[in-house]
């Protein structure tokens, strides 16, 4: 009885829900502040690894629906907030005005309990995701299935330091 469902798996992709929740442009917005967050550098940046994927993924899978609600609540009224307090929406904006308007909106009274929670669970989200990415695991920290062995007597000489 419970064999079949098991054998067909998951699939990875998101939700049909989240894209009738989202539009075009709030995905686009989602992308941009991801890209802030972890701008390209000689790395891929978190939206050449499409980070804002991986974020929508775990509101919807991993958060409450007081969350969820903050999160999508937050992610509307976002560009609202820094039309008043930078002069234009976040997407016109350059990269360090798009820095300056997070950081405002992380800690300024002035922005709701939904942009405030929108900004948190992206942020932490973001890192979880970019540092969990499969470019990130195999090419700059590169995990050892088996580490080297222990060896107490190692000279202290070879580490480069002082002894």
């Amino acid at each position: 009885m419970f064999l079949p469902p098991l054998l067909r798996g998951q699939t990875s992709r998101l939700p049909h829900s989240s894209d009738a929740i989202l539009g075009a442009t709030e995905k686009r917005l989602l992308q941009s502040v991801v890209a802030t967050m972890i701008p390209a550098t000689d790395t891929p940046g978190a939206k050449e690894l499409q980070v804002d994927q991986f974020v929508l993924l775990m509101v919807n899978d991993c958060h409450d629906a007081k969350d969820q609600a903050a999160f999508y609540s937050g992610l509307r009224d976002m560009d609202a907030f820094v039309v008043q307090h930078f002069g234009q929406p976040f997407l016109s904006c350059d990269a360090t005005t798009r820095v300056e308007a997070i950081k405002s909106m992380g800690g300024s009274p002035d922005a709701s309990a939904e942009i405030r929670a929108f900004i948190q669970i992206t942020k932490r989200r973001t890192i979880q995701g970019y540092l969990q990415s499969k470019y990130v695991m195999t090419n700059v920290l590169p995990h050892e299935m088996i580490p080297q062995p222990y060896d107490g007597y190692y000279p202290a000489s070879k580490l480069g330091g002082k002894a």
